[in-house]
């Protein structure tokens, strides 16, 4: 039986999958040789007007494990 943590990274594994696709998509339809930088600045954006400072640590160390960054 999967316990609650499991069932709750599968969902979120589910919609962070489903949401790098509708980003992919919508990177292609605006400039599909997008820079990382612009990128990086986008999604800085987003995290900043949309989720607040109290969730910048949280942000950065998912991104720093998921890149395997120390």
């Amino acid at each position: 039986m999967k316990t609650f943590r499991e069932i709750i990274n599968i969902n979120e594994s589910k919609k962070s999958d489903k949401l790098a696709i509708e980003i992919d998509k919508s990177i292609e339809k605006i400039d599909d040789s997008m820079s990382i930088k612009d990128f990086a600045l986008s999604v800085s954006k987003i995290v900043k007007d949309e989720y607040g400072t109290h969730n910048y640590s949280e942000f950065i160390e998912i991104i720093k494990k998921e890149l395997g960054v120390k």
